[in-house]
């Protein structure tokens, strides 16, 4: 009698895959031009466009673990075509957020060309982002969805699924990658052009010093920087670093990895061409990867002691539940279970701005679940704001205006919620032929 392997706890399912070892990790230096505290997607995109700006500069990433530890290891590996959601509330209404949501799509389909084209290692490739209304409520969301993305000019297909007792499904052209490979090739660019990449570094703080910083270590190690840029995201709460930014809150996610599927079970879920994500009171997101499904989706504030990968056994058994709910029950065994930390401001809206009271601080943290795309794509923000060279990308520029000036947006939130009810009581709009 076969017994069943043992669930594996100890990395993300992309952690864990075969590839090239990491490269052993710089010594951290006495001093530099830009330190950039954190090792994810978020901290080597902002070397790379350092770099861009400020040819010759000196930079170093400091990461306390190993290059993409956090989220940036852990997450879905989509590029969502919607990375501000919040704008989908307002976009019938304000033009800024219209011009924005169609503008920020645009580049998130140039990002996953470039990937594409230029870092093979991330496997970016085409791919559907799939949202199935699981209920008549989140039917009648769906269809008010589509009114803003009509708002805003940008394609997407709305239909009554067949398959699925007629709900709807909305879908939208998307990229994914692998995210643990594709900041690792991001940070192995980042060497080749002068950064140091300095891993198990951990900072216990950083301060305002003159005019410019002091970085403390855990080692006791003391570096001068003329600007940090604060890169830590969720892990930004165990950073000394002064009070009065604005503020963000950790969120746990928790994801597992099956055993390989058989070919109806690949069938069902579209040869590895979607990226669905369930929209219920139970928020789950989806896609294959060499054979294997990548769920993930149970969302806590709760602290979990132990492991920073640890999954509690009531979590374990909701996903187990929800997988059964999604393929039914006779999918593979579960293979591999993992949590991951992502950092979450009121509005989803990162936090891309010079510390209020330690000018020679800059933050750049808070990207929320679609930190894979707006990382990269805001990079140039932060990037800008630590140099003080004239950003000059106007519609970047604008963009960045644009998310400083984004609130929860209350009046829009009810719009959102009556236009929804009315979709209800009215019955879905007829699809466009």
């Amino acid at each position: 009698m076969s017994s069943t392997p043992p669930l594996e706890r100890d990395a993300s399912y992309w952690q864990a895959l075969p590839g090239p070892a990491q490269a052993a990790g710089n010594p951290p230096p006495p001093a530099a031009d830009y330190v950039i505290i954190g090792g994810g997607l978020a901290g080597i995109s902002t070397a790379r466009s350092i770099l861009d700006l400020a040819p010759g500069a000196s930079v170093a990433v400091l990461e306390s673990h190993a290059i993409g530890h956090g989220a940036s290891g852990r997450n879905g590996g989509l590029i969502s075509p919607l990375p501000v959601p919040v704008w989908l509330l307002t976009a019938r209404t304000d033009n800024d957020h219209a011009w924005a949501l169609k503008t920020l799509n645009a580049r998130v389909h140039a990002l996953g060309r470039a990937l594409h084209a230029q870092i093979p290692a991330a496997e970016a490739a085409d791919t559907q982002l799939t949202l199935h209304a699981m209920g008549r409520i989140t039917g009648a969301g769906l269809d008010t969805v589509a009114r803003a993305l009509d708002a805003a000019g940008i394609v997407h297909d709305l239909r009554l699924d067949a398959q699925r007792h007629g709900l709807r499904t909305l879908a939208l052209p998307a990229s994914c990658v692998n995210p643990f490979a594709l900041v690792n090739a991001l940070a192995g660019e980042a060497r080749t052009r002068g950064a140091l990449i300095c891993t198990a570094a951990p900072v216990a703080s950083v301060a305002q010093d003159g005019v410019g910083t002091r970085v403390l270590l855990g080692s006791g190690q003391v570096i001068k920087a003329g600007c940090v840029i604060v890169c830590t995201n969720a892990y930004t709460g165990a950073l000394g670093v002064p009070e009065g930014a604005r503020q963000a809150k950790p969120v746990r996610n928790y994801m597992l990895a099956t055993a390989p599927l058989d070919p109806a079970h690949v069938q069902q879920l579209g040869d590895g061409r979607r990226f669905v994500v369930e929209i219920d009171k139970s928020y789950v997101f989806y896609r294959l990867h060499q054979g294997r499904l990548v769920y993930g989706g149970i969302e806590s504030f709760k602290e979990v002691p132990g492991s920073d990968f640890a999954v509690p056994d009531d979590i374990l058994g909701r996903l187990t539940h929800l997988v059964h709910r999604s393929l039914g029950r006779d999918c593979p065994p579960i293979a591999r279970v993992w949590s991951g930390r992502y950092h979450a401001t009121a509005t989803e809206t990162p936090i891309i701005m010079r510390h209020p009271k330690a000018p020679a601080i800059v933050m750049n943290v808070g990207y929320g679940g679609t930190g894979v795309a707006l990382t990269q794509i805001f990079s140039g923000l932060a990037a800008a704001i630590a140099t003080g060279r004239p950003q000059s990308d106007p519609d970047l520029e604008r963009l960045g205006r644009i998310l400083q000036e984004t609130r929860v947006p209350i009046r829009g939130l009810i719009s959102f919620g009556a236009s929804a009810a009315r979709q209800l009581l009215l019955g879905p709009r007829a699809p466009a032929a």
